[in-house]
């Protein structure tokens, strides 16, 4: 019974050997989604930034056009938020498989 325990207190130290590259390469594409998911964030909010502009302009103009002003609120605030959509869905898988393999 004692010889069990320490093979298998030998197994789960080997395997926690082992996993501990991935946690890295996990650790390490985290940060990578965090700073592309940042500069991509930044390039897609300023286009959907630009897309809320036009629509807040056709307010202004002579014939308003309220279903234009509504599709352009809605567009360019769906684009401006789908990067960090991705990028917390991205993020969120990540840590859950780095938390699972750190409890083994």
């Amino acid at each position: 019974m004692i010889a069990l325990r320490v093979f298998g207190s030998v197994l789960h130290f080997l395997l926690k050997v082992v996993l501990l590259p991935v946690q890295i390469v996990l650790t390490i594409l985290i940060c990578m989604i965090d700073f592309a998911g940042g500069v991509f964030g930044f390039i897609f909010g300023l286009i959907g930034g630009f897309i809320i502009w036009a629509g807040l302009s056709c307010l202004f103009m002579s014939p308003v056009d309220w279903k234009l002003f509504f599709e352009a609120m809605i567009a360019g605030t769906v684009l401006g938020s789908f990067p960090r959509m991705v990028r917390y869905f991205g993020e969120s898988v990540l840590v859950g498989m780095k938390s699972f393999f750190a409890r083994i």
